[in-house]
Order: C-alpha cells, then structure tokens, then sequence
C-alpha cells in the first residue's frame, strides 16, 4: 500500500521557508518565472536557514548547475521536481508516487550509475531490450531516464541529451476476440442466470447490476470512470452528457455529448424500471463487473471480457454500423487515430462482408 505524501507547509516566522510533515526543509524559489519547491536536503532547521540564505543569494543555485550529477542523482532530481512542481494544493497522488518509486528501482537495476555525460544511448536501449516485461513499462522506464538527461540539462549540469529523439518500442497492439451482439446479450442473460440462482436478494441484485452495467458500458463507449460519474441529471433530450467522476476526466476530449443510441435507450429504460431516475443517482448500477463478466465467459466458452473489451466493442459496433470514424471518435471522446489503432477490431466476419461489397 503506498505511502500517502505529507503536504508542504509553510514554516512560521520563517519566509520562503517550508518543510513537509516532520521530515525535510524546502525553499520556494523561482524557476523560468514559476513558483516551485526546491528541497534544502536537511531537516535540521539551523542548516536549512543557512542553506536558504546561500540560494537567495544565488550562490547555491549556480552551483548545483556547475555539478554534473551521477544518473541515479539525476533521477532522484528529475522525481523531486515532478514531485514539488504543481505545488502542495495540487499533489501527486500516492499512487503517481508510488509508480515513479517503482520506476527508479528498476532503472537503478538496469542501469549504471555512472556521470551523466559518461553514458551514451546504447547503455540504456541495449539493456531496455533485454529487460523483458510489456512494452508500456519499457517505454514508462525510458521516459524517465529521458526525463533526468532533459532536467539535468535544463540546469545546465550537462550539454547533451544522448536519448533525444530516440523513440522506445512501441506499445503492441492488443487483439480482442469480441463477442457478436448475440453472444454479448447470451453473456448478460448467463450473468443472472449464474448470479441468481443462489438466492435472492442481494446476489440476484448484484448478478441485474452487472449485467445492466455491462451492457452500459458496451452501448455508450463510455470509460468506467466516465461511466461512474454520469447521472440522471446528465441525461436528456435523448443525449448523454459526460463530465466525468468528480469531474476528473481523462483528456481534453472527454467532455461531450454522446446521442443515445436505440440499444443503449434499452438499456436505460430496464435501469430507470428498477432502480428510478433521481436526478442525483448515479445511472451505472454497479462497476463490480469483472468477476461476473469473466465467470459468465469461462461458462460460455468464450474469451473473458473486461470493461476496455466493451469499449472497444461500441467503437467497433460503430464502425460495422456505418457510423463514420469522426463520429464515433467524438462520443468516445478520444481522436480518430487512437480509435483506429486500439479500440478497432476487425474479425473475419467483417472482412468478408466488406470484400463482397467490392464490384
């Protein structure tokens, strides 16, 4: 479980001076014409007045630029800015943290700790090809190194960024096995098949939930965090407004409109029957579903579904439709490109069915 981040305070009686929770000082400095933190490395409160005094007069900061820092320094100076940069009203969240944490452990793993002008690209793509695991978290790794030589240079502790324009591999493309509208509808039913049987009441409601989730999901293109956020109040004149959870959402893109679809009004009108329409209540019955949905395929036979799977299931339905790409990109609220290239599948059945339109 990872640890949640203290906030910087303010020290009293002390200007510029801030510490976080019982543990370091920091100083608020400026940086190209941005406030930021910059860590005084002592929690000693003599030491960090002494060493705030030395960067206001400048001498500090002109040489911590002169000193070329080792990778693992610059790694840990590439963290701590990532860290103080947006300030201690808009944190990284524990999990951010903990992921860069689990970054840097691999990347000390990986690679030497050696000065940073010392090091060329093949120290870091040859032993990145050979580290194994997905390609994302090669990529996420690289970025990081990439992320120190661009800070350290940006300080001026280094001429050169020997991974500049480098692209790491890049993500595969993940083939899905999609179920037809059929055996979508056949997984839903075999949801309250298996789910209801053991009794009733809570597990009878659980197995409704998810299959009406489900089915939501496959319908609307809707992230599940998307999904979890729209409301009664957000549905109207046959359109589904997106604002996301707590109105976080994922891109620019993402606040929309999608225009209800006659499967998905379906879906809404058997939600509204059981469960009402209170303007405030939240239209998805439950984002429990992955058990249910993974359960409900192993007893079909069929490749286990995941909430991505029903994403990618409305931009294809889309697509197969007759829908244009610009479209169905819109209500996704992604762009055309990352559509095609990871929501799009294309069967057998599809192809066929378009060669033979071909005269």
């Amino acid at each position: 479980m990872p640890v949640k981040s203290k906030p910087i305070t303010k020290v009293p009686g002390h200007s510029n001076l801030y510490r976080r929770g019982g543990g370091n000082f920091y100083a608020r400095i400026t940086v190209g014409r941005k406030r930021t933190y910059r860590s005084l490395g002592t929690s000693k409160i003599r030491e960090a007045k002494q060493r705030l005094a030395k960067i206001q007069s400048g001498h500090q900061l002109q040489a911590d630029r002169r000193k070329e820092p080792t990778l693992f320094e610059a790694i840990d100076q590439v963290l701590e800015f990532r860290k103080n940069r947006r300030g201690p009203s808009r944190p990284l969240s524990p999990k951010t943290i903990s992921t860069h944490e689990e970054l840097a452990t691999k990347a000390r793993k990986l690679f030497p700790d050696k000065l940073l002008s010392s090091l060329r690209d093949d120290d870091f793509t040859v032993p990145l090809a050979e580290m194994g695991g997905s390609a994302s978290r090669r990529k996420q790794v690289f970025e990081l190194i990439k992320g120190a030589y661009r800070r350290a240079k940006s300080l001026g502790q280094v001429e050169l960024n020997p991974l500049e324009g480098i692209v790491p591999d890049q993500v595969r493309r993940k083939e899905r096995r999609l179920p037809s509208r059929e055996q979508l509808d056949t997984i839903c039913k075999k949801i309250v098949d298996l789910f209801g049987r053991r009794g009733k009441g809570e597990i009878l409601a659980s197995g409704k939930a998810a299959a009406l989730s489900a089915r939501f999901l496959a319908y609307s293109g809707l992230r599940l965090s998307e999904a979890r956020g729209v409301k009664w109040k957000h549905v109207r004149g046959g359109k589904l407004e997106v604002h996301g959870l707590e109105g976080r959402l994922k891109t620019g893109n993402s606040r929309r409109q999608i225009h209800v679809n006659a499967p998905l009004q379906e879906v809404l009108d058997e939600i509204a029957s059981i469960y009402g329409t209170h303007p405030l209540n939240s239209v998805l019955p439950t984002a429990t579903i992955l058990k249910f949905l993974r359960v409900s395929c192993e007893a079909l036979g069929l490749d286990p579904l995941t909430h991505h799977d029903l994403r990618s299931y409305f931009a294809t339905l889309c697509i197969t439709s007759g829908v244009d790409i610009n479209t169905t990109a819109n209500w996704m609220g992604d762009e055309v490109t990352t559509v095609l290239r990871v929501y799009l599948q294309v069967n057998e059945e599809t192809m066929a069915a378009a060669a033979s339109k071909i005269l």
